[in-house]
């Protein structure tokens, strides 16, 4: 007999099936990453009541069987976030952040503070922070942390030698972590420098505390931005 379960559920993805089925991904609190098949989805607007929509939470109960693909029986919204589909940037950030949960997770393992994290960041984006970029950027070095895949930003990937608090250095996008300047060798090709106020704001956004406190400068944000793209793009995607 199949086994039936609630959880509180973010989307991350939606695609269409047949002639009107849906699969989903979800990012649930209980159980991480999970795929299922919601039947008639697309044939009837009521059976889900719009809690199929981008950027909401929702307790979700699904049935697990034998196969891959848990059977969504019904949905129920918790929270919406309608401020996010109002702006293309507010839009896209939030984009960006279910894209990268999205990559970073596995099928069922469970992080529930990392779905703490994404429905916090929905919830502060909606809210108008005065940085919004930041609060993004932010949100992405959390992510990275609670999924085990933190760059490394206090000790010199070549020499193990601790970098003093405020101190600039070299970030390897290749080796996930910091160079000092003393141990570069005479190259910075393919590195990039980035300032010891960045550095403090990209390790506290790796803790608890990851909500941006005001604005961030524009060259920490450009430098904090650069460090994270380049991170994710050869750890994570």
């Amino acid at each position: 007999m199949p086994k039936v379960a609630t959880a509180r559920a973010i989307l991350l993805r939606s695609v269409d099936y047949r002639d009107a089925d849906r699969i989903l991904t979800f990012y649930t609190r209980e159980q991480g990453r999970v795929a299922c098949i919601a039947r008639g989805a697309r044939s009837s607007r009521r059976r889900f009541a719009g809690a199929l929509e981008a950027f909401c939470v929702i307790d979700a109960e699904l049935s697990f069987g034998r196969s891959d693909l848990a059977t969504l029986k019904g949905a129920t919204v918790v929270q919406m976030f309608p401020e996010l589909l109002k702006r293309l940037d507010r839009l896209q950030r939030a984009g960006a952040a279910v894209e990268l949960v999205r990559h970073l997770t596995v099928e069922a393992a469970e992080e529930p503070r990392l779905f703490d994290a994404l429905s916090e960041f929905f919830g502060l984006l909606a809210d108008a922070p005065e940085d919004e970029a930041a609060a993004l950027l932010a949100f992405q070095a959390r992510a990275l942390a609670l999924c085990g895949f933190s760059p490394g930003l206090d000790v010199c990937v070549v020499t193990g030698n601790r970098r003093p608090a405020g101190q600039a250095a070299y970030f390897d996008a290749t080796r996930g972590g910091i160079i000092s300047r003393a141990a570069l060798g005479g190259s910075s090709r393919g590195r990039l420098l980035v300032g010891g106020a960045a550095l403090g704001r990209l390790q506290k956004s790796l803790g608890a505390e990851w909500v941006p406190d005001g604005a961030w400068a524009p060259e920490e944000r450009a430098q904090v931005e650069a460090v994270l793209g380049a991170f994710i793009a050869q750890h994570v995607r």
